[in-house]
This record gives C-alpha cells, structure tokens and sequence, in this order.
C-alpha cells in the first residue's frame, strides 16, 4: 500500500517566491497598505490564487500586535451555564462583539488563571466576585477590563453594574402601598455585592417607611432553589406569618410559591411574593410573578463597548455606570386586608 504524504499549507514565503518579491511585500499586500507598487500587488494577488494561498486571520491579528480577541472571564460556580443572570450577560456581550468584529474567550476560573496578552485585547469580568487578584492583575499588567455586575467605586477600573439598591426599594415601596407592613425577605448570597445591595435596600426603605424589620423576617439563601426552600419554609413555620416576601431572585420566588402552594398557603391570596431579575420563566410560571427587571443584556453590551473604547485609547479615566431597574407587576402581589395606616 503507497503511503500518502501529508500536503505543506502554502505559506507566506511560498508567496512571496512565486510572485518573485520580498516576503515583507506579500504581509503589506495582505494588509492593504496602500503605498504598494500596483505591480507588486498584481503578481502577489495572482500568486495567491495559483497557489491557493489563504491568510490566517489570527497570525495576521497577532503578527500586528492585535488579536482582535477579548477574553470573557466567568467565576467557576455550579449551574453557570444555567444562571439566567450570566447567558442574558453573555448574550448583550456576544451580539456587541459581533456586531464590533471582535472574538470572545470565554474562560471560566477559579480565581487564579486568566487569558493575557497576546492572546486576548482585553477581559470582561462577568463578576469581580472570586476574581478580585485577576481585576488586581490585570491593572498592574495594564491589560483594557472592565467588570460588570459590581459597582467598583474606588478601584480604578471600568464597570458596569445594576441599581440593586433602589430596585430593593421600589419592592418595599410598592408592597407598603398594598398595605403591607409585616413584610419578609429572603436575601441572596451576601458574598454577592448583588446579594448585599437587595438586602441594604430593603432595610433601607422599611426604616424608611416606619416599618419594623424582624430578624425572623429576614432569612438567608444563596440564590439557589435548596436554600431558597429552606427560608420559606422556616417563614411559613412562624407563629405570626408575614403578608409578603421579597425574595432576592426569580427562580427563588417560584420556589418559594411552590412551598407555598405545597403547605396550603394561597398566592396571593394570603401571601404576596416579589421577584428580581425578570427572567422570562417568571412572566409563564402559574402564577405570574411581579419582579424587578434588570437590563443584563444592556449591562453586557455597554461593558463591551466601553472596553473597546479603552482598547482604542479613545478614554483616560474609568467609566463607571449604574443602571437603573424597574418593576414589573404581574398576579403574585395583592392588597392585604390590613390598614397600612
């Protein structure tokens, strides 16, 4: 049996002889500099096509200093790929990267490793949380990066996060104009600045309002549906019930309704439950569910572009944003029988 050598890829010198000109002559061809003899560029061009010859975009990025790549870096925790929160932030950053002819390394860590340079322009940090010596790195090294999800005020870096505070707020607000005063919430992971920002609002805007804030009132979960169960049933068990829960996140509140149901107490009948994020499971679920919508797509989209501002050298100083929130009222939320006066 005859043995079949593997084919040589053309390369830039095979080129270069061929069309009888510098190597250097072929790379500015390739490139489109425009001070190319007309003649040189012809019998490069015809080179190219006798030979076959097709250039290799990420040796042509790297070979000008570029790599046209920005590396996405996502904290290492279960279910990533399942979050609401992190595919609606990766989507805003994919469609501005296309759209801004940029490549995306997604690089999920453990806090200790990340993409740098040549092979990547610039990162996105999907969260400062877990990452906080990679941001650090990353400054040091002088690598373009901007961090989303998380309001940095006195690093100095690109961010982009979400008014979780106010958006806290607004929840108590409207849930006191249903005449609501025993009023709960289940928080989020409080490592989170997401988690801790909720939290601080609702105890801000229930002082506010004159409203006692229990410790038994306020039960501790970590965004995820096990935890979230746990603080509802433990609510459910009080002698003395709450009228209504402000619960950290979406997929919590339909759990918690799901105890709910499960233990006999009617939504919203008896119990008025407040969601955050949005997320569209929330609007279909049996109960359609009152929230707070965050814009993550717009949060991953202005991120995107502000790194590439920075990658152009077109800004000096770090562009901080906060992004505001709304409510969303749906059939989770009722005016209780009670007199808010």
């Amino acid at each position: 049996m005859a043995l079949t050598m593997k084919r040589r890829p053309v390369s830039i010198a095979d080129v270069a002889r061929t069309a009888r000109v510098s190597t250097t002559t072929v790379s500015r061809v390739l490139n489109r500099v425009p001070t190319v003899d007309e003649e040189n560029r012809r019998r490069v061009l015809e080179a190219m096509r006798t030979l076959k010859y097709r250039p290799n975009p990420s040796a042509q990025r790297l070979a000008a200093g570029k790599s046209n790549t920005i590396g996405l870096i996502i904290p290492r925790y279960e279910g990533i790929f399942h979050s609401y929160f992190a595919l609606q932030a990766i989507k805003g950053i994919g469609m501005a990267a296309e759209r801004l002819r940029f490549d995306l390394l997604l690089h999920i860590t453990d806090g200790k490793t990340a993409p740098t340079a040549p092979a990547v322009d610039g990162l996105i940090f999907l969260d400062v949380y877990g990452c906080e010596e990679l941001v650090d790195r990353a400054l040091d090294d002088g690598m373009p990066a901007v961090v989303l999800n998380h309001y940095l005020e006195d690093l100095p870096v690109n961010c982009v996060g979400i008014d979780n505070r106010t958006g806290a707020e607004r929840v108590v607000d409207y849930l006191a104009k249903l005449g609501h005063r025993e009023i709960a919430t289940i928080t989020g992971d409080l490592k989170t600045q997401a988690g801790l920002d909720r939290l601080d609002g609702f105890i801000k805007a229930m002082k506010a309002r004159q409203l006692s804030v229990k410790d038994e009132y306020i039960r501790h979960a970590d965004f995820g549906l096990p935890s979230a169960r746990q603080a509802m049933e433990a609510l459910l068990k009080l002698a003395h019930r709450p009228t209504a829960v402000f619960v950290a996140s979406d997929d919590m509140a339909l759990e918690a309704i799901n105890v709910a149901l499960a233990k006999r107490v009617r939504v919203p009948e008896e119990l008025s439950v407040v969601g955050f994020d949005d997320n569209p499971v929330a609007a279909q679920a049996r109960i359609a569910l009152t929230t707070v919508r965050q814009p993550l797509d717009e949060m991953g989209r202005l991120g995107m572009e502000i790194l590439l501002q920075q990658i152009r050298g077109k800004k000096k100083t770090p562009t901080k944003l906060l992004l505001p929130t709304a409510l969303v009222e749906r059939q989770s939320c009722r005016q209780t029988w009670l007199d808010p006066h």
